[in-house]
């Protein structure tokens, strides 16, 4: 490893962005941890104008050390408070809470077009830049968006020491939240199916005509089953205390225990004090993905429960109906491993 690329390893503010599949390098943004902290998310939608940009070789990080601590994960779901999770458990000097890397859906598009193979050797690496705190003590919890959950077995293989917190929601909630959304919703819920049908699950190698003839919250409690299905085989895969799971309602509903229980499974450090002012603060009573605004459990209840009025019957069949499709899933939702007592 050359000096320039040494000295940008051993500065966590060179900050993995992306990869670079047809120059096999990695391109780095210069930042700092606030301007990474207070976007609501690290994909696209991040404002990267002014930063300073470098390309590392692949080949140059082969040799990469890793970090004293092991990256922590918060894998979910989508539309089931890992968000609010990951900024809650965020403080400066003991833990760096990173929302949805881009670099890793980059890698997750790898896997699907190149296999499993070719991903790991992006993913090694990564995981070691993507681990590097701001500070000395800080660990790092890394929130990936829910579409590059195909990536959890090759995570738990090359980083066997890395604590994972599976976040779900229930089918029920999964639906209301598609639907809630509106349009765009129902084109999300589509296009995650098409996403993970490129992952092998069976249920995507139904007949193109049968699929079409599937309304969009069809196709969304589809999603919802397939992603359960990863989460289930990693956890019964994980060694123990490895991974936990737990419910994004039941984390809203008691946030003291969940933060408590969620940084004492990471080993964070951060204590029961932080935990409880946390659950007191403003972060649990603002949108998560836009801390202007104001937005409560209560607020996320009424909604829920108007929009499953306007779908009446039709949200109940449809429940059975993907039940039917995937009888080993759990009818209340409940996976192992339960961090919280019901």
């Amino acid at each position: 490893m050359n000096g320039q690329v040494s000295d940008l390893v051993k500065d966590a503010r060179w900050y993995p962005d992306a990869v670079d599949v047809n120059n096999r390098a990695i391109q780095c943004l210069s930042t700092t941890r606030e301007r990474l902290v207070e976007a609501a998310f690290l994909d696209q939608r991040m404002d990267r104008n002014g930063l300073q940009r470098r390309a590392v070789a692949l080949t140059d990080l082969q040799a990469l050390s890793a970090p004293a601590k092991a990256p922590r994960f918060i894998w979910h779901t989508a539309f089931c408070c890992s968000t609010l999770l990951a900024r809650c458990l965020d403080r400066p000097g003991s833990n760096f809470s990173l929302k949805e890397p881009a670099i890793l859906m980059g890698i997750s598009n790898i896997k699907r077009n190149q296999g499993e193979a070719a991903a790991r050797n992006w993913l090694d690496p990564v995981l070691k830049l993507l681990a590097r705190p701001m500070s000395g003590e800080e660990s790092v919890t890394i929130k990936p968006t829910n579409l590059v959950n195909n990536l959890v077995p090759d995570v738990m293989a090359l980083s066997p020491q890395t604590q994972h917190v599976f976040l779900t929601s229930e089918l029920r909630a999964f639906l209301i939240s598609i639907a809630k959304k509106g349009e765009a919703g129902r084109a999300f819920a589509r296009q995650m199916f098409t996403i993970f049908a490129m992952d092998g699950h069976p249920i995507a190698q139904t007949e193109h005509r049968q699929l079409m003839q599937l309304s969009d919250l069809q196709i969304a409690a589809l999603v919802w089953h397939m992603q359960i299905t990863v989460f289930q085989a990693a956890l019964k895969a994980a060694k123990p205390g490895q991974a936990v799971w737990m419910d994004g309602d039941d984390f809203v509903s008691r946030p003291e225990l969940a933060l408590t229980a969620v940084d004492k499974h990471f080993d964070l450090g951060l204590g029961e004090a932080f935990a409880a002012e946390t659950a007191k603060g403003p972060i649990l009573s603002r949108d998560s993905k836009d801390q202007s605004r104001n937005y409560k459990a209560r607020n996320r209840a009424a909604e829920a429960e108007k929009i499953a009025q306007s779908l009446g019957s039709e949200l109940d069949a449809i429940i059975q109906w993907s039940y039917s499709l995937f009888p080993h899933a759990p009818r209340n939702s409940r996976l192992d491993n339960a961090l919280l007592p019901q």
